[in-house]
């Protein structure tokens, strides 16, 4: 039986050598604060200026030898590191277990240069697919805004963007534990996906064809049921370009749709006029989108 635990509270993407350097700082103050009153506190009861340099000496050295263990604690600590997938392209990483990430157009992870006793990685914004090594011993943490997924070995599809309110994670083999800081959603396996709203914090678990869903990594693009803004968002990241719109007369419009990242901008955009029944306009980078007048 598999025992899943929560991760960690400190995991995020906050600067934690700027922590340890103010921690040390701290340190140096309060041990020169305290050779300073060991010496000077304690005045009366020394006779000669040898034995006062002596005792000073001595604090001293002890306060740079465990000022030298605490630095060397801080450089043993694995350092972060952070990759971004240009827009227009797609990007693989291999993490230090040998685990495989595939990170989608304008993706960014963090994760650190060698794994402790979990392995714990952090999906910035974007969407990720993990094919995750198995090992028994050190579960797998996926954090992604206020959720996370934790496995052993398993191969799911995370996408996360933190302007859009659907968060979305699908299994494509094995199994994967899914939740946030309080509890526990559900046990996926293949082929479910478990849809997060960010702005009403409730979830849903569905039925979906997983290998689908995760086949962008290989240029193929099929969105079910995607807000507008997020298939705004999916044509700015592949085409590299910026598209304008009409926020209240097209954000409650909802997408079903397929193309590849090979197939043109002009081409996509000719299906979504045909689904929405709007015109567009095409100027270099700049795309212009407006409802149909004879629809």
């Amino acid at each position: 039986m598999i025992k899943w635990r929560k991760p960690g509270p400190g995991f995020g993407p906050g600067d934690d050598h700027l922590q340890d350097e103010k921690a040390m700082r701290a340190i140096e103050k309060e041990m020169l604060h305290n050779i300073h009153k060991e010496i000077y506190g304690k005045w009366h009861f020394i006779k000669t200026s040898a034995a006062k340099y002596a005792i000073a000496a001595s604090l001293v050295l002890m306060c740079s030898s465990a000022l030298f263990y605490f630095k060397l604690s801080v450089k043993d600590k694995a350092a972060m590191m952070a990759v971004t997938a240009k827009k227009g392209n797609l990007k693989t990483i291999t993490l230090p277990d040998g685990s495989t990430v595939w990170l989608n157009s304008g993706s960014t992870i963090k994760f650190p240069e060698r794994f402790g006793k979990t392995r714990e990685v952090q999906l910035i914004n974007g969407e990720a697919y993990f094919d995750v090594k198995h090992d028994s011993t050190s579960p797998f943490i996926v954090h992604y805004g206020r959720l996370y997924a934790q496995v052993l070995g398993t191969a799911f599809n995370v996408k996360f963007y933190k302007n859009i309110s659907d968060v979305r994670l699908t299994v494509t083999r094995g199994r994967v534990a899914v939740g946030n800081k309080t509890e526990t959603f559900g046990l996926l396996t293949p082929d479910k996906e478990m849809v997060y709203d960010q702005e009403k914090a409730t979830h849903q678990i569905r039925t979906i064809d997983a290998e689908k869903v995760a086949a962008w990594k290989s240029s193929e693009v099929n969105l079910y049921g995607v807000s507008f803004n997020e298939l705004v968002m999916r044509l700015e990241n592949t085409y590299g370009v910026h598209i304008n719109y009409s926020h209240k007369e097209n954000d409650h419009l909802i997408t079903t749709i397929h193309f590849s990242n090979n197939n043109t901008l002009s081409y996509v955009l000719d299906i979504i006029k045909t689904i929405h029944h709007l015109d567009y306009v095409l100027k270099g980078k700049e795309v212009y989108l407006a409802k149909n007048e004879n629809s």
